[in-house]
């Protein structure tokens, strides 16, 4: 049953890590204003730099906002797949603030009983758990990215109306595949920190508890 216990408080406590450094990922704007310059997205977009930031910034308030009306670009047109695709994307980030908030309930009553009862093991399993994901993942991602980009699309989501035209979707013309992989790699670079932390944090505390 403690096995069974510190198994579930350290998948919850891992699920919280991730899904929060995937919401700090996509709040963190500064990645993407920094590719701004860098890709040369005002040209490849024809778009001004405060143009294309207003977009950005309304992309990313309306996938993790709690309200939101009707998918509609500030300055740019969009098709009626086009905001069907970004329903479908508002739809996962809204689950996963949902995830966010419940495996953080879960993990903080678990650690307040683990820690009553001086078992630090479940930080140990955690720290595992957490930085198996970023090893997962990284390796299709710098193999490949572009192959990992459209299998990840093919399977998340079950129509192509991700594959834009940027004539009835010019917002594509500001959304580069190095963008995603920016901020992808940041992701797991949070989640890789967090699980450093957590094994120092474990530790630290394993032999203050042992010696």
């Amino acid at each position: 049953m403690k096995k069974l216990l510190k198994i579930l408080i350290s998948f919850s406590l891992a699920i919280f890590i991730i899904s929060g450094s995937v919401i700090l990922g996509l709040r963190c704007k500064s990645i993407y204003y920094n590719d701004v310059s860098k890709l040369n997205i005002g040209q490849m977009s024809g778009l001004t730099e405060t143009e294309i930031k207003l977009n950005y910034d309304y992309l990313i308030n309306y996938n993790l906002n709690n309200t939101v009306e009707e998918f509609e670009l500030p300055t740019l047109k969009s098709s009626q797949q086009g905001k069907i695709h970004f329903e479908e994307v508002r739809n996962i980030f809204q689950v996963n603030k949902k995830v966010f908030y419940i495996s953080f309930v879960i993990s903080l009553i678990g650690v307040i009983i683990s820690v009553k009862n001086k078992n630090i093991k479940f930080l140990n399993t955690t720290s595992l758990m957490t930085i198996g994901l970023p090893i997962i993942t990284a390796i299709p991602i710098m193999i490949n990215f572009n192959y990992f980009f459209i299998k990840f699309h093919e399977m998340i989501f079950s129509n192509d109306y991700w594959i834009f035209d940027p004539n009835l979707d010019p917002v594509i013309n500001m959304l580069p595949e190095e963008v995603f992989l920016h901020i992808g790699l940041f992701i797991l670079m949070l989640i890789i920190l967090a699980s450093i932390l957590i094994q120092i944090l474990y530790r630290i505390l394993n032999k203050r508890l042992y010696k």
